[in-house]
């Protein structure tokens, strides 16, 4: 039975819990938060104890350490945990600065434990099969990948989300996701160019970052929070043979339509609906799966920190009014 100690009772922190609470081969056996009253309402949920201090999450009776707190927090947790010997799950982004993250990946190359980032976008069926049609070839030569992040802002104008400093808005803190799953399914990014609209932070932010590819694709990533109604994504992939679409509005949410053959006939557009089983479960169960099995996580910490690099320069980019820069 894999031991787990929730380091952060929000709600990233109540997701992870409920998983874990109801996947065979794993428990939560402790929750700890600054805010104690937080804590034990988590830890009385899944059957678990409130930490009653920090230091009871490098104890005897935790194997993995899930931390859920802040994104500046996250390095300090990672090190602690690295320290203590034990198997880290860290929410994304993996760290506010690159300083930190080179620090974090070096704590746990040296503690040799399991260490995971929660890009989960790479567990939704529909960039899961979105990726592999790519790899596959059914589109041909990918030359524009187009994305969409749309929400409003986490917890309201007073939430930590909105402080700059600490969550770094929503190219950040939100179109990372685009950032992990474009570099994953199309390779290293050559240089960033990004406009948007932090200085209205809080209540708004909005960022339209292009990225041009080693491989010569180029990727134009939309992120808001100035929306108020439903939280929706989209992509629209070009290629030389085809175009796959992603809307998260729609019933049938990808389709695929390939170019016309040699005959000169128009292709057949096929509705693709992928069975939704909860991406955060199958997350968290291969990290569990990983740790039994003593395999290495299909995130890696430097991919994390490559998603990482992206962001920054996109926010560095933003906040010069479009200044390019180069990785």
């Amino acid at each position: 039975m894999v031991r787990v100690a929730i380091c952060g009772a929000g709600g990233l922190g109540g997701n992870h819990a409920g998983n874990f609470d109801a996947m065979p081969g794993a428990e939560v056996t402790m929750v700890y938060d600054v805010d104690e009253d937080a804590a034990r309402e988590l830890a009385d949920a899944v059957a678990a104890r409130p930490a009653e201090k920090e230091a009871d999450l490098w104890g005897d009776d935790v194997d993995v350490v899930v931390i859920t707190t802040p994104t500046p927090f996250h390095h300090y947790y990672t090190l602690k945990a690295a320290e203590a010997g034990k198997h880290i799950f860290c929410e994304k982004p993996m760290c506010r600065t690159m300083e930190q993250g080179e620090e974090m990946l070096e704590a746990v190359r040296e503690a040799g434990v399991k260490f995971m980032v929660g890009h989960v976008v790479r567990f939704f069926p529909e960039y899961v099969l979105a990726r592999a049609l790519i790899q596959d070839g059914e589109i041909g030569d990918v030359a524009i990948a187009r994305t969409s992040r749309i929400n409003t802002l986490p917890g309201g104008p007073n939430s930590w989300f909105a402080n700059y400093e600490m969550s770094g808005g929503v190219t950040l803190d939100m179109t990372i996701h685009d950032f992990d799953w474009l570099l994953w399914t199309f390779g290293p990014a050559e240089r960033v160019y990004s406009v948007g609209v932090p200085n209205h932070m809080p209540p708004l932010d909005y960022g339209l970052t292009t990225i041009r590819f080693e491989s010569g694709t180029i990727a134009h990533c939309e992120g808001s929070w100035a929306e108020l109604g439903q939280f929706r994504t989209h992509f629209d992939i070009a290629g030389s043979d085809g175009l796959i679409r992603h809307s998260s509005t729609e019933n049938s949410t990808l389709t695929v339509q390939r170019r016309g053959g040699a005959e000169d006939r128009a292709a057949v557009q096929v509705p693709e609906s992928p069975a939704a089983v909860s991406p955060y479960m199958l997350e968290d169960q291969h990290f569990i799966d990983c740790i039994v099995n003593n395999e290495e996580p299909m995130i890696t910490g430097e991919e994390a920190l490559a998603a990482v690099e992206v962001a920054l320069a996109a926010m560095e980019s933003n906040e010069a009014g479009g200044k390019p820069i180069k990785l």
